[in-house]
């Protein structure tokens, strides 16, 4: 009997850890390579660098007669947040509404590479700058303090428009089209930072669409480098974000192609 209890104890004992590993896994680890490469590689600032670059040698072929504006996101278009996905990675916390609002009251986020200076270019050139960003209209305070704090021009309640109703910006670009300015540039992160209706499409059509587009990238549109996370994880598959975090890790490794020696 004594016996059969030792096995059973061994037993026990060699499959708990198992449990206990599954139960305190810490997906948020598939973000640890983007955050990497965001704080640490020289290519990240150098394509930021080229998308500013683009924009600028845009600029300069405009007519800047009448009144004219450039539209820029915030969350890694001119700021970077990796420090908060850093500090998910290293807590295994998920993303929460609450814990992000945190980080964006903290005020501490620092200037994408070539941000600053693209932006006092614009202001340069006579073209009204606008941040049009969907962190929560309750952070307006706090994110005009950062901006201001980096010394980003237009950073007020007037130019710094955030999410109040809806993600949808077409409501946001419209309201600055109403007081007669055309919009010459966007600069962003994702697609829907240009073209709002592409956020609840798949990452086939997004490719497709894109495909269709090329012309304006690099030009009237700037893609800003984010290898952490945006809207096309949640369109890797339907239904991604009811799903469990082991779910959605296991969908992530399910998208990839890979070779097969």
């Amino acid at each position: 009997m004594r016996k059969r209890y030792a096995v059973l104890s061994l037993l026990v004992l060699s499959v708990l850890p198992v449990i206990m590993g599954c139960a305190s896994a810490n997906y948020n680890r598939d973000l640890l390579m983007g955050i990497v490469w965001q704080q640490e590689s020289g290519e990240y600032p150098a394509l930021c660098y080229q998308a500013f670059n683009s924009g600028k040698e845009f600029v300069r072929t405009l007519s800047t007669a009448g009144k004219t504006a450039a539209v820029l996101d915030i969350d890694e278009t001119v700021l970077d947040n990796s420090k908060y996905a850093a500090w998910m990675v290293r807590s295994g916390k998920p993303w929460s509404a609450a814990a992000w609002e945190q980080w964006c009251n903290d005020a501490s986020a620092p200037a994408i590479p070539g941000a600053l200076d693209f932006a006092n270019f614009l202001t340069a050139a006579g073209i009204e700058v606008y941040y049009v960003s969907n962190r929560p209209a309750s952070t307006t305070g706090s994110t005009i303090n950062n901006l201001q704090a980096l010394g980003f021009p237009k950073a007020d309640r007037d130019h710094v428009m955030l999410q109040e109703d809806t993600s949808d910006k077409a409501p946001r670009l419209g309201k600055i089209r109403s007081q007669g300015y055309e919009i010459v540039l966007l600069a962003g992160d994702s697609l829907e930072d240009f073209e709002s209706f592409t956020r609840s499409w798949p990452n086939a059509e997004r490719r497709t669409w894109v495909d269709s587009q090329v012309e304006k990238f690099g030009v009237y549109w700037l893609v800003l480098p984010n290898s952490v996370y945006g809207t096309f994880e949640a369109a890797i598959k339907s239904g991604y974000r009811g799903l469990s975090l082991k779910e959605q890790a296991q969908a992530r490794l399910d998208a990839i192609e890979a070779w097969e020696p």
